[in-house]
């Protein structure tokens, strides 16, 4: 993790304090300090003061020593013992005018305590990520445009990008343009031209859709091209082919993304959004909270993402209460569609109707240059707009909206007991014949439908993927590298530490920087042999091959169903669990002749 352009940042981790008489945590405490500081020490353009520096200093107050260590920063924290558990205090401070940047609490019990270091680690880095770019973007600000570097033109054109109007993506795309001046070869400014006509394409300048699709997608390319792992365009070129249909190539690059970099908030909760219209809810709702966890300044801003992923759950009484706190109503054209739609599944009609009519307003102005709109040509809009792969809870809204069903509002509608739903599901050959709902329709033949009538066959029973696959288990695989080579590069990579610390305090920072790179170039190999807990990956294993061809063909076939029977293919995404083992759990009784 780079955080800032040509300087590293340099931290100090002081003792955490114990408040109250609790002794014999003092070894916990200690090795958690110091377990704080090994983390820090992970991330570069991070330098992390070595405890033995900062060991003795007890209190914030002490600020000759304190100033002696030379840190931008300094974290401090205490524990408070708290019925049976922990109160841990966490401080950001920069030191330059003893400014608390950021005060937060975690409350563990003991057994928990050091699973939280993680945690405190990932949240500190991204504050300091986010306030140094806001230090250098307060300097920028005051110096002539032409004096700016690549790496701060990019950042002003990014605090543009965020205010969301098409003056200031112009603004911002000049800012990038002239990054490129200074550094042609400079991914992320391709990534900000692409999010500039992004903003055009989804949220400003309907009439000029085809234009800002293209360059939004031609931009992203251009970025992958000069950096293909680049997370941050990575993420930004899988948000284009989500909404170029091409959800493989989406998902695939969202998910390559999250490899780079797993702990940048912002970056999680663009991801987030995307597996919201990919139908991965409850991992979109994982990356949501773990956002707002590592950017706990400014969680506001996540807010409208987190009533989207909420409403798609079906928790409609927590995406209201997201979504009421939005400040920026016209964030997206159709935020209020949406909470309008909420609020209908809550029996709330007077909410629906003051939400739908601000809706429409806002279609009217933003979409349709300020002509009058009807009912359908707004909800149109919303089916077209929104790149959903599987059902979404508007379609009974969108219903409701046209007159196509009689739902009582002010009513809430009586869960049915006892009650079995009857449905077909019957292969003839090269067609399928599927009914449901009192709906008949039929279907060409394939893979991903032979899947779902197995699964419909035996109701909570779990399938391995490769029983549906045909295919013989052959679990082992081949290790991309053998036990032996993965100790020497241990061991090489010991000494490359060694190495860079000699020549720091040798003063030959050129040798440094070498042997950093050849450092980092080997972690990096490293992290593509090796998976979860530094075990060697193994590749041509049959298993992932069967979980990921299965799981593409459920999801491909419900996807083609739900362009002719949208309420089965609700039904089928809400009850079908895709992975290793797949399994068909409806919430309420049904009945299938397959």
């Amino acid at each position: 993790m780079e955080l800032v352009g040509n300087k590293e940042t340099t931290i100090a981790v002081l003792p955490f304090q114990i408040i109250g008489a609790e002794n014999a945590m003092n070894p916990i405490i200690k090795g958690f300090t110091e377990d704080l500081i090994i983390n820090f020490s992970k991330f570069i353009g991070l330098s992390v003061i070595s405890q033995y520096s900062t060991l003795g200093i007890s209190d914030i107050s002490d600020t000759k020593s304190i100033t002696k260590l030379g840190a931008d920063y300094i974290i401090t924290g205490s524990f408070r013992a708290i019925g049976e558990g922990y109160r841990i205090g966490v401080h950001l401070i920069r030191t330059k005018d003893n400014r608390i940047v950021f005060a937060g609490n975690h409350d563990e019990a003991m057994e928990t305590i050091l699973n939280a270091q993680d945690t405190i680690t990932q949240q500190m880095v991204s504050v300091l990520q986010q306030q140094i770019d806001h230090d250098l973007l307060s300097y920028s600000y005051k110096k002539e445009s032409v004096e700016l570097a690549a790496y701060e033109n990019w950042l002003l054109g990014f605090n543009e990008l965020k205010k969301g109007t098409v003056e200031s993506d112009l603004t911002a795309r000049k800012y990038f343009e002239s990054a490129l001046k200074i550094d042609p070869l400079f991914a992320r400014a391709y990534t900000g031209l692409s999010l500039s006509y992004f903003n055009e394409w989804s949220c400003q300048l309907w009439n000029r859709w085809d234009v800002s699709q293209k360059g939004a997608h031609d931009y992203a390319l251009k970025a992958i091209e000069l950096d293909e792992n680049d997370y941050v365009s990575l993420a930004v070129l899988g948000r284009t082919f989500l909404y170029l249909g091409d959800y493989e190539k989406s998902e695939y690059v969202l998910r390559k993304s999250l490899r780079m970099n797993p702990n940048d908030a912002d970056n999680l909760v663009l991801i987030s959004n995307c597996l919201v219209w990919l139908g991965y809810l409850e991992e979109a709702e994982q990356l949501y909270i773990k956002a707002r966890n590592l950017n706990p300044l400014h969680p506001e801003a996540y807010l409208p993402i987190g009533m989207l992923v909420y409403f798609e759950k079906g928790d409609y009484q927590k995406a209201v209460s997201l979504g009421e706190k939005v400040a920026n109503l016209s964030i997206w054209t159709d935020f209020t569609a949406f909470l309008a739609a909420a609020y209908f599944h809550l029996s709330e009609h007077d909410k629906m109707m003051t939400n739908w009519k601000k809706y429409m307003e806002l279609f009217k102005k933003n979409i349709h240059d300020g002509k009058e709109v009807t009912k359908k040509e707004a909800v149109d809009w919303q089916k077209e707009v929104n790149p959903y792969l599987v059902a979404t809870n508007l379609e009974p809204f969108w219903e409701f909206t046209l007159g196509n069903t009689s739902k009582e509002i002010n009513k809430p509608i009586a869960p049915t007991t006892g009650s079995i739903t009857k449905g077909n599901f019957i292969s003839n050959g090269e067609v399928w014949e599927l009914a449901y709902l009192n709906q008949s329709v039929t279907l060409k033949d394939s893979k991903g439908l032979h899947d779902i009538a197995k699964l419909l066959e035996q109701p909570e029973e779990q399938i391995h993927s490769a029983v549906l696959m045909g295919v013989v288990l052959e679990t082992g695989g081949t290790s991309l590298i053998d036990d032996q080579a993965m100790k020497e590069y241990k061991n090489k990579l010991r000494s490359l530490k060694m190495d860079i610390s000699d020549a720091e305090e040798m003063g030959l920072y050129e040798r440094a920087d070498s042997l950093r790179e050849e450092y980092e170039a080997l972690v990096e190999h490293l992290s593509q042999v090796t998976g979860l807990s530094n075990k060697i990956r193994k590749t041509g294993s049959s298993v992932e091959k069967a979980r990921a061809a299965v799981t593409w063909r459920i999801r491909s076939s419900i996807k083609k169903i739900e362009k002719v029977h949208p309420k089965l293919a609700k039904h089928l995404t809400n009850s079908i669990k895709t992975g290793t083992c797949c399994s068909y759990e409806p919430e309420t009784p049904h009945e299938w002749t397959v």
